[in-house]
């Protein structure tokens, strides 16, 4: 019996000292540090998190919407040239939401597609061989539309890799209004020679 309550008594200060330590070392700096560590991973590992789906989609309007803004600044006196011609044009957009339509793929590096369409309204002058012709040109030529752009993600990053303006009406201004114009009389204002077969084609491939 006596063995018994000298060992109690011997292992009672052991165990003490053992739950004091551990309670120091929680205490201590080196006792932190671990905990800290760990509810620092914990706390980057909460903020790091995947793009959704969503968050593209609203990173995409912020490119769109920077594209509208972009188009209400521009010069809209600014002669373009391809030779042996120069022209004037310039674009305005519907102020109402864009259509977007986004894809996924199967390719890692680029895991969305996505078509973006506007309505657009195209202005654009004749052509002239002379820069000063074209530089005084106020009658504008304006061409109704949709324009359907295209982006892919990349790393991360929207690209845009192509446009299509597809023209529902053209017209012209003529007595305070804009009056519809037919092909051929864009052709026959457009044209600085005798017309020829696909003309009007080449003319909006080089425009639009």
């Amino acid at each position: 019996m006596k063995k018994v309550i000298y060992v109690f008594l011997i292992s009672v200060p052991f165990l003490i000292l053992s739950f004091s330590c551990s309670t120091v070392r929680e205490h201590l700096p080196w006792g932190k540090n671990k905990n800290n560590q760990m509810s620092s991973q914990e706390h980057v590992s909460e903020h790091i998190k995947a793009p959704t789906k969503d968050d593209y989609i609203a990173d995409l309007k912020k490119i769109i919407d920077n594209e509208i803004k972009l188009s209400s600044t521009a010069d809209r006196n600014k002669v373009y040239r391809r030779r042996p011609y120069y022209w004037k044009n310039y674009a305005t957009y519907d102020t109402q939401e864009p259509q977007i339509d986004i894809q996924e793929t199967d390719i890692k590096s680029k895991p969305y597609i996505a078509r973006v369409k506007l309505n657009k309204i195209f202005y654009y002058t004749k052509l002239h061989k002379n820069r000063r012709d074209a530089e005084e040109d106020k009658n504008f030529i304006r061409s109704v539309g949709v324009e359907t752009l295209t982006y892919e993600l990349r790393n991360g990053r929207w690209m845009k890799i192509g446009s299509t303006f597809i023209p529902d009406k053209t017209e012209k201004y003529e007595g305070n209004q804009w009056i519809p114009i037919r092909e051929e009389e864009v052709v026959k204002e457009q044209s600085l020679e005798q017309p020829k077969e696909g003309f009007f084609k080449r003319l909006r491939s080089w425009i639009f």
